[in-house]
């Protein structure tokens, strides 16, 4: 583990990860503390899915808002998805129990007495996606600069989603507005596992001056592609006694499969329905 990027976090967040048997920091997410303890930069972190880009993100984030805990909402996290902010509401929350600091959620299936609570007793972390954000401007906005005013960090989950498109104007749009209630720029974190071109995600981070933003790539394993081709000169019968058409069915089971053939009727009238009725009844759920 880096002593070096573990020394700058939290105690109580150094403790939180030997408590949960973590055996190393990542290069990304010490890459990614030392951007949030050695710059004002804005961040944005691509590594692929399961590469730990969550925890690049709040891994010093909590770290700050346990440095400096304050009455507000101080860190939000943007998420396309309810589902994706169900399953990251439950790896925070693990986190952030050790150290006291509270996450809410807040989408359309969240009941609204949780809701009521963070109105009443705002802290800490906030899971929310565009909509409800806007919601909160629409139907609690005299709430609205109370609940938010200490907000020093938004996460945005699946950045790519929110490129080129109608939502992710929208949502620039909210984050504006807030920033002008509020009187406070919030740094923002982007993450994706799949971003083509980090250019144009910095320029939406910070379009007057993108060189703002720090790009963090993680240097992740690669996968490797096997693949196998078998060649049938015949359609009739092969080496084994059977034809092509059961060979391709037998060598489809268990696996993803790809057939050209030259013989087209023989394709057309006799593999597919043979391959049909192979994953229907011989290999159910196929």
């Amino acid at each position: 583990m880096s002593e070096e990027a573990f020394a700058l976090l939290h105690p109580g967040v150094q403790r939180a990860i030997y408590e949960m048997g973590w055996k190393e920091i990542r290069e990304v997410q010490q890459e990614a503390i030392r951007e949030v303890y050695g710059t004002d930069n804005h961040l944005l972190v691509c590594a692929q899915t399961a590469g730990g880009k969550t925890e690049a993100a709040f891994l010093p984030v909590i770290s700050k808002l346990a440095d400096e805990p304050r009455n507000s909402v101080q860190a939000i996290y943007i998420g396309p998805l309810k589902a994706l902010i169900n399953d990251q509401f439950r790896r925070l929350e693990n986190l952030c129990e050790r150290l006291e600091i509270p996450v809410h959620r807040w989408h359309g299936d969240v009941p609204g007495n949780q809701k009521k609570k963070l109105r009443e007793e705002p802290g800490g972390v906030l899971l929310i996606t565009p909509e409800s954000l806007e919601s909160n401007f629409v139907n609690f906005g005299a709430d609205v600069p109370r609940v938010y005013r200490h907000v020093s960090f938004v996460v945005i989950d699946e950045m790519h989603s929110f490129l080129g498109n109608e939502r992710g104007v929208h949502l620039r749009s909210l984050l504006a507005r807030l920033s002008s209630i509020t009187a406070i720029k919030s740094r923002i974190i982007g993450l994706s596992a799949t971003l083509a071109e980090p250019r144009e995600a910095a320029l939406y981070i910070e379009p007057e001056n993108p060189d703002n933003v720090t790009a963090l790539e993680a240097k992740g394993a690669t996968r490797d592609v096997k693949f196998g081709v078998k060649t049938y000169l015949d359609c009739g019968t092969g080496d084994e006694g059977i034809g092509m058409t059961e060979a391709t069915v037998r060598e489809s089971r268990g696996g993803i499969g790809a057939w050209i053939s030259g013989c087209c009727f023989r394709l057309e009238g006799g593999l597919w329905r043979d391959l049909r009725r192979s994953w229907r009844g011989r290999a159910p759920g196929r």
